[in-house]
């Protein structure tokens, strides 16, 4: 990872942290734009993290690595505060997100906007009805603008597996987050 940013030209690794605590000091003395946030799948301290980040550095914009495509991890992250979601292995992915998040827009990869779709189609068509659903999500049937917006996302004309996303997306996605 070292040597995959330092070769992203305007990017440079200021500090790296192994825990929790330790981030949060670094971040108190160390002024960044963006934190790289390595996330194993469920990572319940990350997401915790996160929300501290959010909640201390309101600037500083939080990238979220990992390799779950799971609906429910990328809700967990996004309601924390997450400007971003990247999945492991795409690279050219992580340096536009972290290009973005710099540049104050979100990012997500475009491999889990059909994962992110599925889910919501499947929750709202089942019921009208708030529900839990088997994988933890609330069933909240979707805006007619929010299926175009998440659609369109998940169809877009990214290049080489990379796009753009809408803040508004994010904002929309995050009221599908799970129950506090």
């Amino acid at each position: 990872m070292r040597e995959f940013l330092a070769a992203i030209s305007g990017v440079s690794l200021t500090d790296e942290a192994t825990n929790r605590s330790e981030a949060l000091q670094k971040l108190k003395t160390n002024p960044v734009d963006v934190v790289l946030l390595e996330v194993a799948a469920q990572d319940v301290d990350a997401i915790e993290l996160t929300r501290q980040i959010r909640q201390s550095h309101p600037s500083v914009r939080v990238l979220i690595t990992t390799a779950s495509n799971q609906p429910e991890d990328i809700f967990a992250a996004m309601d924390a505060g997450a400007d971003g979601y990247v999945l492991k292995g795409n690279h050219k992915g992580l340096e536009m997100a972290i290009r973005s998040l710099k540049l104050g827009t979100v990012w997500l990869d475009p491999g889990i906007a059909q994962q992110v779709l599925e889910a919501m189609v499947t929750a709202s068509s089942s019921s009208s009805k708030k529900r839990t659903l088997p994988t933890g999500l609330l069933s909240i049937p979707l805006m007619p603008d929010e299926k175009e917006l998440l659609n369109a996302v998940a169809s877009s004309n990214c290049v080489d597996g990379v796009c753009m996303v809408d803040p508004a997306f994010v904002r929309k996605l995050r009221r599908f987050g799970p129950e506090q």
